[in-house]
């Protein structure tokens, strides 16, 4: 089966995204395994894989319907193996995290994210997040608007 072009730039630019190599400066030195170990429990405390697995069904949703001719048992399988292998990328964030923070860093921000407040907002990204990106889309439609209002108006756009 193939499919159009551009379902497969989209599945492309979602894998190099997800999947690049961290940048150079990222992977300088290996890192050592108790930073290693406070980064994937910060990980695990702020629920990363979860938010990056979300952000990955609400755009999928989003091409779903813009593509309805990619059956839908490609975009079930994506997300199947992006669920299964979401370890793989907690794995490849961790030399990112211990570039940008010490160890005391990490272990403050693992006991904030282990205190009440820290579990509240763990708990609530997720639907702060969506509640954002939904706040986003309505606003960058309104700009989207507007800006094509005052192009017509203009006469560079024709209706």
């Amino acid at each position: 089966m193939t499919f159009p072009v551009r379902p497969i730039a989209f599945v492309t630019s979602l894998a190099l995204v997800f999947a690049a190599p961290a940048p150079a400066g990222a992977q300088k030195q290996p890192v050592d395994p108790a930073t290693g170990e406070t980064v994937r429990r910060l990980l695990e405390l702020t629920g990363a894989g979860r938010l990056a697995i979300q952000t990955m069904e609400t755009m999928l949703s989003a091409q779903r319907q813009a593509m309805p001719q990619v059956p839908p048992v490609f975009w079930d399988v994506f997300m199947a193996h992006a669920r299964r292998d979401i370890p793989q990328l907690v794995d490849s964030l961790v030399p990112i995290y211990a570039s940008h923070f010490t160890l005391a860093q990490l272990q403050e921000l693992v006991r904030f994210y282990e205190s009440p407040l820290g579990r509240r907002l763990a708990e609530m990204q997720p639907l702060i997040a969506q509640e954002s990106m939904q706040v986003g889309q309505r606003w960058g439609a309104l700009i989207g608007a507007q800006v094509g209002d005052s192009l017509g108006r203009a006469g560079v756009l024709k209706p």
